[in-house]
Parts: C-alpha cells; sequence; structure tokens
C-alpha cells in the first residue's frame, strides 16, 4: 500500500515537473513543449484526474499557437467538462482562454471575447496577475480587429502594466508590440520605434524566441514607414525563419503578408506577389480571415501595378467580399449572443408566477425582434452602397472621382462597424459577471473626455468638473465606464458650433445613499416631443449628426444593471441635463 501510494505521488510530482517544463520551453521549441505535454498526459491519465485535465489543457494551449485547432478545441472541451463538474475556477479560466483564442484568431471575434470576459473576471479573482496580463492582450487584439483602437490601446496598457506587477517582463513587451504598430498607423513614429525596440531588448534578455520575432516584425514595420528597405527586409526575414521553426502559423502568415507589402513597396513585383500568395496559402488552410482580407487587397494593388486588370478586379472583388464576411460574422455573433443572453435572463429571473414569466419572456421577444429588424435595416443599405461602389469604380483608382468612391466605401464600413461596436458594448455588459472595485470617477471622467479628443468641435468645448473627492463607491468598473462615456459622447456630438463658449459639466455628488452624476450642456437640445423615445433602441431624434441610436439605450440598460435610473431635463435650443442617481 505504502509503495503504491509513494509511486503515485512521485509520478504526479514528474506530471507537475512535465507540465511546467513544457510551459518555460514554449517559446524556443513549440515541439518540445508538445512532446512533454503528451507524456504528462500519458503518466497522469492512471493516477490523477486534476492533473491529466490541467495536462490536456496544457497541449491544447500548444496546439491552439500551433494552429492546430481542431485538436485544440477537442482538449480543451475535454478538460473544460471535468473542470466545471469539478468547479475549478483556474482550470475553467484556462480551458476557456484556449477556446476563445481559437475564436478571435480565425472568424468568431465575438465569441472569442465574450471567453475572455469570464477568463479575465476568473483571474482576476484568483490574483493570478500572469494570466490576467496574458487575457488583457488578447483583449486588446479583439478591440483592435474590430476597429475600437481607444479601447485597445487601454487594453494593451492594462495588459502591460499588470504584467510589470508580476514581474513579467515576456508579457510587458507582448503588450508594447501591438502598442508600437497602432502608434506607427496614427503617424506617431518615435514612439513606435520606442516601444517596439524596448520590447525586442526584454525579448532578447529573456531569451523568447518566438517574442524575438514578433518584435523583428513589429520593428520591421517601422522601418517599412520610415523607408528604410533592406533594415526592414533583415527584421522580417528573421522574423520569418524564427516562425518557421517554431511551427506558429499565424506569425508566418503575418511576416508573409508584410513581407509582400515591403517587396512592393521596393517595385520588385514578382517577389512581392509571390510573398502574398503565401500569405494567402496559410490564411486560407487556417481560416485567418482577420489576414486574409488583406492579402487580396495586397494582391490586388500588385496585380493593377502589373497591368493584370482582369485579376485585379477579381482580388479586389474577393477583397470586399472577405471584408463583408467579416463584418456580417461580427454582427450574426453578437445577435447570437444577445439572444442567448436574453434568453437565460428571462429564465433566471425570480418570477412569483408563470404569468409574470410569460411576460418576460414576451417582452424580450419584443426586444428581439425589434433589434433584428434594426439591424438588418441598417446594414442593408450601407451593404448596398458598397456593392455599387465596387462596380463604380472600374479598372483604375488613381483618378480623384474613383479615389473618392473609395472615401465613400470606407464611410460605410465606419458606419457599420460602428454598429457592431455598439451591440458588442450592449452584449458585454449583459454578459460581465459582478467584479466590483472602488471607483476612480476622477480618473475614469478624465479617460472618457480624453477619448473624445478626435471629435471635430472637441478643442472648441469647455469641460467643467466637479467630483466630491470624499466619495467612497465601490462598483463594477466597466458598466460606470459605460455611463460616463456615453453622457459625455452626447454633450460632445450635440454641441453647438456656433456659439462662444460651449461647455459639458460634469457633476459626480453623493446625496442621501446615493451617487448622483449629472451633466449638463448648452448644446442644441431635445424636442419635447421626442424625449420619451430617445432611450429607446435604436432610435435618433436628429438624423443630421452621426450616430447608431444604441448609445443612450445602452446607458440606461447600464444604470439599470446598478438598479439606478436616468432623467432627462432638455430645452430644444438651449441644452440638455441628464442626471444619473445610483444606490451605494
Amino acid at each position: 500500500m505504502g509503495q503504491s501510494i509513494n509511486y503515485k505521488s512521485a509520478t504526479n510530482k514528474k506530471v507537475k515537473d512535465l507540465i511546467d517544463e513544457a510551459y518555460l520551453v514554449r517559446s524556443n521549441d513549440l515541439l518540445s513543449s508538445i512532446n512533454l505535454a503528451k507524456e504528462a498526459i500519458a503518466l497522469a491519465i492512471d493516477t490523477d484526474k486534476d492533473l491529466h485535465a490541467q495536462a490536456l489543457s496544457t497541449l491544447a494551449f500548444f496546439y491552439m499557437i500551433q494552429c492546430n485547432y481542431t485538436e485544440s478545441n477537442k482538449l480543451s472541451e475535454q478538460a473544460l467538462a471535468y473542470f466545471e463538474k469539478q468547479e475549478n475556477q483556474k482550470g475553467i479560466a484556462d480551458a476557456k482562454f484556449n477556446i476563445a483564442s481559437i475564436y478571435y484568431k480565425t472568424d468568431q471575434f465575438h465569441s472569442g471575447l465574450l471567453l475572455l470576459l469570464d477568463c479575465h473576471t476568473i483571474y482576476s479573482e484568483l490574483k493570478d496577475y500572469v494570466k490576467e496580463a496574458h487575457v488583457l492582450k488578447s483583449i486588446g487584439t479583439i478591440y483592435e480587429y474590430l476597429g475600437d483602437i481607444n479601447s485597445a490601446i487601454k487594453t494593451y496598457k492594462e495588459s502591460a502594466a499588470i504584467a510589470i506587477k508580476a514581474q513579467d517582463s515576456n508579457l510587458e513587451s507582448n503588450a508594447y508590440n501591438p502598442l508600437s504598430g497602432i502608434y506607427l498607423n496614427q503617424g506617431k513614429i518615435d514612439i513606435a520605434l520606442a516601444l517596439i525596440e524596448k520590447s525586442l531588448k526584454l525579448k532578447e534578455a529573456t531569451k523568447d524566441q518566438r517574442g524575438v520575432a514578433f518584435a523583428l516584425y513589429g520593428r520591421g514595420k517601422v522601418y517599412t514607414k520610415t523607408g528604410e528597405f533592406k533594415k526592414a527586409e533583415g527584421d522580417f526575414l528573421k522574423s520569418r525563419q524564427i516562425h518557421k521553426d517554431a511551427g506558429d502559423k499565424i506569425g508566418l502568415c503575418m511576416t508573409y503578408n508584410k513581407l509582400g507589402a515591403l517587396y512592393f513597396k521596393m517595385k520588385r513585383f514578382d517577389t512581392s506577389r509571390k510573398a502574398f500568395k503565401k500569405a494567402l496559402a496559410i490564411a486560407t488552410e487556417f481560416n485567418i480571415i482577420a489576414i486574409k482580407y488583406k492579402v487580396y487587397y495586397n494582391l490586388y494593388l500588385v496585380a493593377k501595378e502589373s497591368g493584370e486588370n482582369g485579376n485585379a478586379l477579381d482580388y479586389l472583388e474577393k477583397y470586399i467580399n472577405n471584408k463583408e464576411t467579416l463584418i456580417n460574422t461580427h454582427t450574426l455573433n453578437v445577435i447570437k449572443s444577445y439572444k442567448t443572453i436574453a434568453r437565460v435572463e428571462a429564465l433566471e429571473r425570480d418570477a412569483k408566477s408563470q404569468r409574470e414569466k410569460t411576460e418576460i419572456i414576451e417582452q424580450k421577444n419584443i426586444e428581439l425582434d425589434s433589434f433584428f429588424y434594426r439591424v438588418s435595416h441598417d446594414l442593408k443599405g450601407p451593404i448596398n452602397s458598397l456593392e455599387g461602389l465596387n462596380n463604380l469604380v472600374g479598372h483604375d483608382i488613381q483618378d480623384e472621382i474613383s479615389l473618392n468612391y473609395f472615401n465613400m466605401y470606407k464611410k460605410q464600413i465606419e458606419r457599420i462597424s460602428k454598429i457592431v461596436m455598439d451591440l458588442i458594448e450592449l452584449t458585454k455588459m449583459n454578459h460581465q459577471h459582478t467584479n466590483k472595485k472602488l471607483i476612480n470617477f476622477n480618473l475614469i471622467v478624465d479617460d472618457c473626455i480624453s477619448s473624445y479628443h478626435y471629435y471635430k468641435n472637441f478643442k472648441e468645448i469647455s469641460f467643467i468638473k466637479k467630483i466630491d473627492p470624499q466619495i467612497e463607491f465601490y462598483s463594477e468598473w466597466p458598466v460606470i465606464n459605460t455611463i460616463l462615456q456615453n453622457l459625455i459622447e452626447n454633450g460632445i456630438k450635440y454641441s453647438k458650433t456656433d456659439i462662444e463658449h460651449p461647455y459639458v459639466k460634469i457633476s459626480i455628488t453623493e446625496e442621501n445613499g446615493k451617487i448622483i452624476i449629472e451633466t449638463s450642456d448648452n448644446g442644441i437640445g431635445i424636442d419635447s416631443k421626442y424625449q420619451d423615445k430617445i432611450f429607446d433602441m435604436f432610435y435618433r431624434a436628429n438624423d443630421h449628426i452621426a450616430g447608431t441610436g444604441l448609445g443612450l439605450y445602452i446607458m440606461k440598460r447600464a444604470a439599470e444593471r446598478l438598479n439606478g435610473n436616468i432623467e432627462l431635463k432638455s430645452e430644444y435650443g438651449v441644452g440638455s441635463k441628464f442626471i444619473v442617481q445610483l444606490p451605494k
């Protein structure tokens, strides 16, 4: 009996050591990590179910990196089923993270985001800073895919801060790579170069070869932008080789695409085409749609430059179709998630009678009917416009008229993206678990104000803050942020441009056990005949100002989540005041 216990103990220790070693060497030798994880699975299968499930989840993580999504998903689901049965929260989060990563690395970004939010809640409660930083970096990537750049920057910075807290240089540098890319796209080349150099230095110090490859890729992009083509080519080629050796398909696909773009700028069109086709083959095989549509556009540019008008039109059509598929996929995922959440909410309510339950379900169905109708209605117009523009552009986009068509195309895409992002905000708020923390109202207000600096009228508006410094309020940070962000955006968006001193006032006080948030402005105001409808989903009282009609609806839902209420006082031509009351 004693020998049996000792054997089991020794075996379990060996399994733990194998899992730890596999995770440690993954950055330099992914194939060895896979073999070590397989060995751990074989040893643990008859001795310890917990360790066996952990080994399954670990192997699934490595398969996910390798883009072997079928095997990764299968193993993750097995591990998740066991961990949920045991109520092992860390195991649940680890398995969900693998599945979420598969989602967002293919074409199901929204589903991935919902799972990642679950993971973040669990890791945050467990104070697992390493995993929390990892998850935040992935969430930032999804925001970037969806075009929500402000949220992406904020999340990447939060990931880096938590990584520093965890004293993990690898995770810290992981956040710097995409941040550098965003700043590069914004024309902030010096900041982008400094960040990517810092990332590369950290990766080299930790000997993380896969990390080095991504940092070299990032620096190659900067060199491409600055016209230092030879340096860029050197970085991309080194990055490509590391990704090849590691079996990292996404990294390899990304690098081939950027190599193609570099060779195009160098007017090496045949070499450029070869690189793009290699990127396309990988993107097609592994369904990396976020890169695939970009490759089609790049192939269009090469074909057009080479005078291959037939191929150019074919690639352009595939680019537009893949871009639309991406947008439509987002929307369908939002609809599916919203429908699921609505049903769950209805079924889980503490109803006192069957009649009350029926009324709740009927109300949800009304909301869903309205939701589906308006989404399809709002998306139908822009998509039809895109199709029309595609026919008008023709063979050449060098003249100003054709470029104007593409600008119109861009505006339609931005409109659709804004609708999708608002829907994501709505479903995300419904999906999040309660996680209360001390609210720093000053910080949130400042962040919300600065996030709208790109509005044309931003510099003309005076922002007047009056926030009681003695307030101690614990609540759900994302929900409070949603309320303040929509209030402040509303004040900016509907301000007057023909007066001397436009302002937005933000007041936050505590009265009789309630937090009172007030925003007031001297903007265009809201006609009394519209005031009863402005909190309805998709309702817009002013068609002359861009918007989706979801902002105030989302804000109302956010206040209701916290058992609060919203009051509007507005006079057309004079201004508006919103008053939000939240119980402590």
